[in-house]
């Protein structure tokens, strides 16, 4: 007997001393999500909760995710293992290289496991891997390790034979039906030709004297007309009904701007008097040394305080910063990653952070200062504090917002970008995620870094290994990565439809693989609960299909200020 008690005793204290680690290798990280740097769930024994919070997009080419496990302090540890997955239809029954139950090796290890989609539909499947250890003195208290996955699967028809999304058209015409479609063509377009000219000598012989100005002219008035019936967007959710037809477009001729050719940031066009567009850039891609070295700070200047967000790499905190020029230190908030980050992951932070710096804006968060010395720490970015914090979650606990109040964040936020696009600059990220509220509803637009990190729901990877924000971007920027002070137009509309419905998730009903295809059928965000219809018919321009169509930040800013003035005459 007493031999039993020593042997359960044995088994606690092997318990109380084992410690286990469980993480993923920087090569496959760099697989799922672009930088080369492993991800930690359970480092010597201490849990990463942020890191277990974070759902890992798998893109479709990826079917097999790889961990590497070890018991530490040389005692092995029992475990269970579980995987559950939400949509078996989509995807088949995940299979594992190792037993459900066993014993954690003493040895650093690696298992896998395969997910093979089923090819029968294109969607997210979650996925949840569990693993209970003991890592207490109980045998019976086990801890429960839960990783989460969103596997990304395509319909066959939609795959490549590198995994990737492509459209496939089927030949299913035989040749004699493009025999016969070629024969109709022909002789319809001679039945064309001589309608043609015959309506051509009728009229020369009824109006002799119109010269060639006058019929350029009335060519001009009939493109100007069909332009203007097509400009409201086809909102299938409730939009074009919400929109009133053509009385709504008169309503809103102060947000018609005139045709002009569509500029990207990496081409020049030319418009019809042959001045070249304005060339507008990207402000990530500045240089970022230079700004760094007129924004370096000693890190004996910043005292940390209490995290205020933190993903599974970036950490937000509150913090004191107390340069020798000033007596009194100043609450800043300040943007950093772990420890453990990569050296990728600080530099999209220094480049992402630094986006706005030497820019000068009520609207816009200046940045203070940067921490970058000593070299292996963590570098910092420091802004100032904003009393109420990020605008997205300052929405999404509030109760309400009248109308007066949801215009003036429209309007500051279009003064922020009117500002930018005045120096030929493009955010391309807007969204109350980016954006600061301070006291008296003041809001300044942000700088991007860590919003991927911090928000990992609004952005996916749709198999090009590139988060973006899918469903606040323009239809020419997701589909071929175009973006221009329109595309900059058509995210503010988003952001206001955020800021309508206290910060809800826009198209949440809508996959992200599916989104491009819904925009391209006319499919848009519905009118809100209680949205004024001149609110919303701002928005729907906004997110017109054709670039040359939408309303210019300044002609936005113009009918917002009128809306507001009316409303301050009977409200």
């Amino acid at each position: 007997m007493w031999l039993y008690g020593l042997f359960i005793v044995i088994t606690m204290v092997r318990i109380s001393l084992s410690k286990l680690d469980l993480f993923v290798d920087s090569q496959d990280v760099k697989k799922l999500l672009g930088v080369s740097s492993q991800l930690w769930y359970v480092h010597n024994g201490t849990v990463n909760k942020y890191a277990l919070g974070y759902v890992v997009v798998v893109p479709p080419q990826v079917e097999t995710l790889t961990f590497r496990w070890q018991a530490l302090e040389g005692w092995t540890m029992p475990y269970n293992l579980s995987v559950h997955v939400g949509n078996r239809e989509a995807l088949a029954a995940p299979v594992l290289n190792i037993s459900e139950q066993g014993l954690v090796p003493t040895r650093l290890s690696t298992w896998s496991l395969r997910l093979t989609c089923t090819g029968k539909l294109t969607t997210q499947v979650d996925v949840s891997i569990t693993l209970e250890v003991p890592m207490t003195t109980s045998l019976s208290d086990l801890t429960t390790l839960t990783v989460l996955r969103k596997k990304i699967c395509l319909r066959d028809s939609e795959v490549g034979a590198d995994g990737v999304s492509v459209e496939v058209v089927e030949a299913r015409h035989s040749t004699t039906v493009v025999y016969i479609t070629l024969g109709c063509l022909a002789v319809f377009l001679t039945v064309v030709a001589a309608l043609a000219t015959f309506n051509h000598i009728r009229n020369n012989k009824s109006r002799p004297n119109i010269g060639r100005r006058g019929v350029g002219n009335r060519s001009e008035g009939r493109a100007v007309s069909t332009r203007s019936t097509q400009n409201v967007p086809n909102n299938q959710r409730g939009g074009a009904e919400a929109t009133g037809g053509k009385n709504s477009q008169s309503s809103l001729s102060e947000l018609r701007r005139s045709p002009q050719p569509t500029n990207t940031t990496t081409a020049t066009t030319t418009t019809t008097t042959g001045s070249p567009e304005p060339q507008y850039t990207d402000p990530r891609q500045g240089d970022v040394p230079a700004k760094l070295a007129g924004l370096s700070v000693s890190q004996d200047t910043l005292q940390l305080l209490e995290v205020e967000q933190e993903g599974t790499f970036g950490i937000v905190y509150h913090a004191f910063y107390h340069p020798p020029d000033q007596p009194h230190p100043t609450d800043v908030t300040v943007k950093t990653v772990t420890e453990s980050s990569s050296e990728v992951q600080r530099t999209v932070l220094l480049s992402e952070g630094t986006m706005l710096a030497g820019l000068v804006h009520d609207q816009l968060l200046r940045v203070i200062g940067a921490v970058v010395t000593p070299p292996e720490s963590p570098p910092c970015i420091i802004f100032p504090r904003a009393s109420q914090g990020n605008l997205k979650r300052f929405l999404q606990g509030c109760h309400t917002l009248v109308t007066r109040e949801v215009v003036s964040v429209g309007v500051q936020v279009l003064q922020a970008l009117a500002y930018l696009h005045s120096r030929l600059l493009l955010h391309k990220d807007v969204a109350t995620r980016n954006c600061v509220v301070d006291d008296n509803l003041s809001i300044r637009l942000t700088d991007c870094a860590l919003a991927r990190d911090l928000y990992p729901g609004d952005y996916h990877c749709l198999g090009d290994n590139e988060n973006r924000p899918v469903k606040w971007l323009a239809l020419e920027s997701l589909t071929h990565k175009v973006f221009t002070p329109a595309s900059d137009v058509w995210s503010w509309g988003v952001l206001l439809w955020e800021v309508m419905t206290l910060g809800q998730q826009p198209y949440a009903e809508i996959d992200p693989f599916e989104i491009s295809s819904v925009l391209r059928q006319g499919v848009r965000l519905a009118q809100p609960i209680n949205c004024p219809d001149e609110l919303f018919k701002a928005m729907t321009f906004c997110w017109t299909t054709a670039p040359r169509e939408r309303p210019t930040v300044d002609e936005l800013i113009l009918y917002l200020t009128n809306f507001q003035q009316h409303l301050d005459r009977y409200v």
